[in-house]
């Protein structure tokens, strides 16, 4: 038996006895996570950034909301020019952060469009208030300016009503995950428990349901992904994510126009599901470092995996999104302008050495592959009753 120490878990514990002494580990990062009083998220505590436990996209740079500001100022005047004319548009992002992001973002249309600022609802769909009201803060500047800035839940949002762009940066990393292992030549679902005893917490294993069974028999006959992998060790663990497709389609009820814009970690199913990946890609952050074990510190650090690419186009495509590609970030941020950026920031900053040479080494960590530069975008995009050609920049 595998014993992490329980770390002031007392809340997450009351929660385990309750269910019977173990839960699965959907469970377990559905609790650490988004538990509104004691979760990552749900309570607030996150911190983003270099002085937080973990560093975003948005939080390293102000200049990656400039570059995907440039492509949703693109996708906006095609919109226009196209379909909507004198309709109102929305951006819409899930999970924002602290807020870093959506500010980043307004302040782009701001210098470079204020028509769209002034004719865009904004809108943040956040499950977490501990979150919305870090986001609140970051964006009343822009509330007292009379930017149209709302939270909304997309139980609130009409079906078939929403026109517009659609983000999802670092989301899906953070849905809960079924964590199935291979024990003995059988397939179990990764379970999490608690010992009376010692007073720890330790993986234990239950039943794989029907549901997973299905889940598992598709993935292979439509995919060829074989679980587990021939040659898997004892032992070998993954992650499934059972909410992908859920989530995009509560998001696809909801839309009338729109494009997608995801922005993750994602492996290809032949790596993320090879025997020699042993056990999968959780990883649990606290203070910019890695911690040994994901069951350590529960609810005061991030816990994260990466998604699947050829699960989450299969289930985009079998809702009926269009997929329209998949890039890089580093490659899309260049196709952006990135390289004319930082040359604008070495002629604007040239008195200013320590400025300039902070906003690049930002800058080129956000396209280095050891760094972000390995997220991958992922463009969907859906349009009822007629067929719509919209060019994507990042994407060419």
């Amino acid at each position: 038996m595998n014993n992490f120490p329980a770390n002031n878990s007392e809340w997450l514990i009351e929660k385990i006895i309750k269910m019977g002494g173990t839960i699965s580990f959907y469970d377990y990062m559905k609790f650490v996570l988004n538990d509104p009083i004691s979760g990552y998220y749900g309570s607030g505590k996150a911190e983003l950034g270099f002085k937080g436990d973990f560093v975003t996209s948005p939080s390293l740079s102000d200049d990656f909301a400039f570059f995907v500001g440039k492509q949703v100022e693109d996708w906006f005047i095609q919109f226009k020019s196209i379909i909507f004319y004198d309709q109102k548009l929305s951006l819409i992002e899930f999970g924002a952060g602290d807020g870093s992001f959506m500010s980043g973002i307004i302040k782009y249309f701001l210098a470079s469009n204020k028509n769209i600022s002034q004719r865009v609802s904004f809108i943040i769909i956040e499950p977490n208030q501990g979150m919305i009201e870090k986001q609140k803060k970051k964006l009343m500047k822009f509330l007292n300016l009379g930017i149209d800035i709302s939270w909304k839940s997309l139980e609130e949002i009409e079906e078939n009503n929403l026109n517009g762009i659609f983000i999802a940066n670092e989301v899906l990393d953070a849905l809960p995950v079924e964590r199935i292992t291979f024990l003995k030549g059988k397939l179990f679902r990764q379970a999490v428990s608690f010992d009376k005893e010692s007073g720890r917490l330790y993986f234990d294993k239950l039943p794989i349901t029907r549901e997973l069974e299905n889940s598992l028999y598709l993935a292979k006959s439509k995919l060829g992904i074989t679980i587990p992998p021939k040659d898997a060790p004892e032992g070998w663990t993954t992650e499934w994510h059972v909410d992908n497709s859920e989530w995009l389609k509560a998001i696809y009820a909801k839309i009338n126009h729109g494009i997608l814009l995801i922005i993750d970690y994602a492996k290809e199913a032949k790596k993320y599901y090879a025997s020699r990946n042993l056990n999968g890609t959780i990883i649990s952050y606290k203070n910019q470092k890695i911690l040994n074990n994901i069951l350590d510190s529960p609810g005061n650090c991030d816990l994260t995996s990466h998604i699947c690419t050829e699960t989450l186009i299969n289930d985009a495509e079998t809702l009926g999104f269009e997929a329209v590609g998949t890039t890089k970030q580093g490659e899309a941020l260049l196709l952006l302008g990135l390289a004319q950026r930082l040359y604008e920031i070495q002629k604007e900053l040239k008195e200013d050495l320590s400025n300039a040479l902070a906003r690049r080494e930002a800058l080129l960590r956000l396209v280095d592959p050891l760094c972000l530069g390995d997220f991958k975008w992922f463009v969907f995009h859906k349009f009822n009753e007629q067929k719509i050609n919209i060019n994507s920049t990042c994407m060419r």
